[in-house]
């Protein structure tokens, strides 16, 4: 599958993106410390966001916090409703981006309502924690939302193409792993001023 290399946050960030995905700002409002891209003919979609860093847990506890709080955003906070599957380890050393204290990764599943409906379905969530240390504290958290069951009474069921193509965990491995920081004071509070299949992955 072809790679299209991307520029993130006005060129400050770049990543190969697998095929076939929108950019959400080029149909909706998008927070600046965000970058959402749609799978154009799944309701899957791959998530850029730049957090504060969480230093009030440790470093394998700062995914579940966010898995937490996306779940919280996703009206998911029942027990039932999300999961943690698997948290495991991601050396530093096998990735491109440099200034990193730790590297995470998660598995997991959440029942979710869209746009406040009352039908529910289930999300794989998969996130990529970059924790970025000393004067950047900052938390770069990359997600992977991978619908695998959709209500037939949900707003998304109509964007369920099953027999189109999917992205994989393997695309966002290969995300992840491509993306690079090319400008570091994006991190900085001045910058921040101005402007969340196979579940086996190999993190070695």
């Amino acid at each position: 599958m072809t790679r299209i290399k991307r520029p993130l946050f006005g060129g400050a960030i770049q990543a190969f993106l697998p095929d076939g995905f929108i950019d959400a700002s080029s149909i909706r409002l998008v927070p600046n410390n965000q970058e959402v891209f749609m799978h154009a003919q799944s309701d899957q979609s791959i998530i850029v966001e730049i957090l504060e860093r969480v230093n009030e847990v440790s470093d394998e506890n700062a995914i579940k916090y966010h898995f937490d709080a996306l779940a919280e955003a996703n009206d998911a906070q029942n027990t039932q409703d999300h999961i943690v599957d698997k948290i495991q380890s991601i050396p530093i050393n096998s990735l491109i981006v440099q200034r990193l204290t730790s590297a995470w990764y998660l598995f997991g599943r959440q029942q979710v309502s869209k746009y406040n409906e009352q039908a529910k379905n289930i999300v794989y969530i998969h996130l990529c924690l970059l924790r970025l240390g000393g004067d950047l504290a900052t938390d770069l958290l990359i997600s992977f939302n991978d619908p695998v069951f959709v209500s037939e009474q949900s707003s998304s069921n109509d964007q369920q193409n099953q027999n189109g193509s999917r992205w994989t965990l393997n695309d966002f491995e290969e995300f992840f792993r491509s993306l690079e920081v090319v400008d570091y004071g994006l991190f900085l509070p001045s910058s921040n001023d101005d402007n969340s299949q196979s579940n086996d992955i190999n993190m070695s």
